[in-house]
This record gives C-alpha cells, structure tokens and sequence, in this order.
C-alpha cells in the first residue's frame, strides 16, 4: 500500500486537484469509523459525482484492511457497498503510465479481491433480515465485484426501485417503467406518470429471469433470491418481461433497454 507519509499523495490526482488531505482522513477513521471525516473522505475526495480517481485506488486498500479487522458487522457491511461503489465507477483498463502508478492500480485490484472473499459473510448479514434498506446496494456492490458493472450501475441508478427507464432500440425512445401503487406489477409509460399524471399505462409481459438466456440477469435473480430481497424479486419477471414500444409498437425486452 502507499505509505500515508509518501509525497505521492500530493500529486495524486483528486476531485479538486491533489489529494495531500487524504492520509490524515484515512488515519482518522482508522480510529473514528463513522464521522463527518468518512463522509468528507467517502463523497468528497474517493467519489464524487459518481466519478472516481487515481486517490481513490490508493486509498481503498486502507479501507479493506479496516473491513477485514473490524469486529463490527456494520463497518465490513458499508465498506463492502461503498467499495462496490467505487469498483462499479473503474475502468477495466485504466491508462496508467508510470509504475508507481501501476503499482497502486494493483494494490487496488488485490484489496477488492479480498473484499470479494467477503461476499458470502455479507449475504449472510442481509439474510439475517438486519439490513433490508442496504439489500440494493448490496447486490450492486456484489455484481460490481463480479463484473458485471453495467447491472452494478443499474441498480445504484434506480437504488430506491420506484422507476426505470428502458429505451426502444428501434425509435430510441425512453420509456419509463413504474410499479403500480396498489399491487407488485410493473407497467410502461410514454411519458412520466409523475410529471404527466394522465400518462397511458402499457403492459409489460412478465418472463422468469432465471429462463432468460441473459447470464447478469440470472445471476443477479439467484442472489437477490439468496438474500430475500423480496422488492426486487418482484420486479426482476418484470424488468426481464417484453412490451410493445409505447412510441412505435416495435416488441422489445425491457432488460436489454436498461443498458443503452
């Protein structure tokens, strides 16, 4: 790992510049996990809209070895997510030139793996019922580790599970998915229903994700039934379903319309 005394820290490339703050922040939550100093790390310097940097692949090591340490199932559980977050946010191949460089990029890569050794400890966690608002970003942070950062990104895009948005690949026209209020359906709108409350409502006919020929989709369906993610499970027949285009009438699969 790169030494918090290392001058490299300053001439890391960060969201406003370097990222000489870095190391002290680090060492702060060593000590004081949950501070206005994680959030200020975290969303600040590591991630900030949605977009990541070379301070963050230094620093993710450090908190690894924070998860693999803590006794505290609530500090592996967010670092496993904010994690996923961030590995869902990198390039499969980053350009990194010079070999200090290269050789925080693969401190990285052997910190996320051995995160990703701590998958089965995580869905047990989400199992035992604790976490349920954190089930998403579990799933996200799991599909991340696994590669499958197109559906890692998809759930952090729709985390809160109220809306989708698939697009028509004939017309390329947006179509907004929503659950119905009364009962577990999804339905498709040409417009907004929020915005456009006289919207018209298209139905989506609903598929078993895990007989669909797309892997990501069955993955993701086996894991949301291994942690009892009951929302989701309820909407993935719908996200895997198949609907006439609102705009054009063209058949189309809603899944593949979520990754345009």
């Amino acid at each position: 790992m790169l030494d918090l005394a290392s001058p490299v820290w300053g001439k890391l490339q960060g969201p406003y510049g370097l990222s000489d703050r870095v190391p002290a922040l680090i060492k702060h939550i060593q000590h004081d996990y949950f501070s206005e100093e994680k959030e200020e790390l975290y969303w600040e310097l590591l991630y900030h809209q949605n977009t990541i940097y070379p301070c963050t692949y230094a620093a993710v090591p450090y908190l690894v070895e924070i998860a693999l340490k803590t006794e505290s199932a609530d500090i592996l559980l967010d670092i496993f997510i904010t994690c996923g977050m961030f590995e869902a946010s990198s390039e499969n191949t980053p350009i990194l030139d010079q070999e200090t460089i290269r050789e925080i990029y693969r401190e990285y890569r052997r910190a996320i793996l051995s995160l990703t050794e701590q998958t089965e400890s995580i869905l047990h966690l989400a199992r035992m019922g604790e976490h349920d608002a954190d089930k998403r970003y579990i799933l996200a942070a799991d599909a991340a580790f696994r590669g499958d950062k197109d559906i890692a990104n998809m759930l952090l895009t729709y985390s809160a599970g109220d809306e989708y948005v698939t697009v028509c690949p004939t017309c390329d026209q947006s179509i907004y998915i929503w659950p119905d209020e009364e009962e577990e359906i999804l339905s498709a709108y040409e417009d907004d229903p929020v915005s456009h409350g006289t919207a018209k409502r298209f139905p989506i006919i609903a598929k078993r994700p895990d007989m669909t020929n797309d892997s990501g989709l069955q993955g993701l369906y086996r894991r949301a039934l291994e942690i009892e993610d009951k929302e989701l499970l309820a909407q993935l027949p719908y996200l895997a379903g198949e609907l006439n285009c609102c705009s054009c009438d063209t058949p189309i699969h809603v899944w593949t319309g979520l990754f345009p």
